[in-house]
């Protein structure tokens, strides 16, 4: 038994070694950058100030636009991107809330919440799901500039077949909009952001997801170990 122990506790060790120096963590970055491909507008904001994809009425594919998928950060080496916009995404429910700020007389800032996001592949299959919480659309009033970001700080990845490469609390998402109302851009009556269309590129960023501790891991590893050798010295 001794014997064993001192075997198992020497090869404990060098597990230890092993892990500390190859252990690795990946910080928020962007993971996939999406460029929507409908024929019309990308997004739109209702009347009742909810902000969400358009639908581009392709039957073929679950979510409201056709997309195609980059991978990139430490999604990039494990998952082949997705070309010629076969993929379909969806962004639905971010509720208006609040008046909006008017800077220098020109530049809105509109706060939103909630909403979900839903990317599907290519046979409909779904890759990441996310929760959203707060987000803010940044633009220029009228037509003196029809561009706007839309961010969101405060998210959690749900589901999908990506959802395991991920740390689910690291959820962000960001939106470049351009050609916002046709190129009349935002309107602005009785202190309310009126409904708007816009085209879209969107970002999705997150951390990857954690590796376990060094100290975790020989806990475990440690814990194996002695569990066998007494299981061989009974035997």
């Amino acid at each position: 038994m001794a014997r064993n122990l001192r075997v198992s506790l020497a090869t404990f060790l060098l597990i230890c070694g092993f892990v500390s120096s190859t252990a690795l963590v990946v910080n928020g970055a962007t993971v996939i950058k999406l460029n929507l491909a409908g024929g019309g507008p990308d997004v739109s904001m209702s009347a009742g100030g909810v902000f969400g994809t358009a639908n581009d009425g392709i039957v073929g594919t679950t979510g409201d636009q056709n997309t195609d998928v980059e991978y990139t950060g430490p999604l990039e080496p494990l998952l082949t991107d997705i070309n010629n916009s076969t993929a379909s995404f969806s962004l639905a429910g971010l509720q208006r809330t609040g008046f909006p700020t008017i800077l220098s007389g020109t530049i809105i800032v509109q706060d939103f919440i909630g909403g979900t996001l839903n990317l599907y592949s290519p046979s409909n299959s779904l890759l990441l799901s996310g929760n959203l919480m707060e987000s803010a659309l940044t633009g220029v009033l009228g037509d003196q500039g029809t561009g706007a970001l839309f961010t969101t700080t405060v998210g959690q990845f749900t589901g999908g077949s990506i959802l395991p490469e991920l740390q689910a609390n690291s959820l962000n998402l960001s939106m470049t909009l351009t050609n916002v109302n046709g190129g009349l851009g935002f309107l602005v009556i009785g202190n309310a952001l009126q409904p708007f269309t816009a085209d879209s590129t969107v970002s999705i960023s997150g951390n990857a997801a954690p590796v376990p501790e060094p100290a975790s891991l020989a806990l475990l590893t440690l814990g194996a170990i002695i569990a066998f050798a007494r299981r061989r010295s009974r035997s």
